[in-house]
């Protein structure tokens, strides 16, 4: 299997989650995506969350795709770290290829999360640009990485789904929503 994992808070989940997720599936030809639906995010504080059950049924209430599968298989593992919850996942499912998949904006700090280049050598990355796509491209840290291979993407086509090699999407359709806008509503 070919499988999309979008990991996040989901603080709140919104439709540009599931636009993401559509997006991703049909352009990189994935089986499935898994939303990792992350207790605590080591770069958030916890106080900003909203409860971790909630977040979890708002979640199940927002997707009505049959291959979009939100999980807590990082609250199973145990894990806040996405190093730790790819390694659980290649352990307990080693024949399935997995991309990670992120926004622009989670790009954009990419550099920040614990083991990030560790996380580049164990599963190719997607990153869902917005415009102005080519400008936020150039300018990302994991961009000036020598040995990662880039690909931009602006159709679908069945890809290789190998370590070391990042995905940039560019979107014709956007949604300009994200959870943090929504919360300071």
């Amino acid at each position: 299997m070919r499988v999309g994992l979008l990991g996040g808070s989901f603080n709140p989940a919104h439709q540009g989650h599931v636009h993401i997720s559509l997006i991703a599936m049909r352009t990189l030809k994935l089986d499935a995506i898994w939303w990792l639906v992350t207790p605590q995010n080591p770069l958030k504080k916890q106080s900003d969350l909203k409860n971790y059950e909630d977040r979890m049924r708002q979640c199940h209430e927002l997707v009505n795709h049959p291959r979009i599968l939100v999980t807590d298989l990082e609250a199973q593992f145990g894990s806040n770290y996405t190093y730790d919850t790819i390694c659980s996942l290649r352990s307990h499912f080693p024949a399935t290829e997995f991309a990670f998949i992120t926004g622009m904006d989670n790009a954009l700090s990419f550099h920040r999360w614990d083991r990030w280049q560790d996380i580049l050598k164990m599963v190719t990355t997607v990153h869902i640009a917005r415009p102005p796509a080519q400008n936020l491209i150039q300018s990302c840290p994991l961009k000036l990485l020598s040995n990662q291979k880039h690909h931009v993407l602006d159709r679908a086509e069945y890809v290789d789904l190998s370590p070391l090699t990042t995905y940039w999407i560019k979107q014709r359709k956007m949604m300009f929503i994200s959870s943090t806008q929504i919360r300071n509503s």
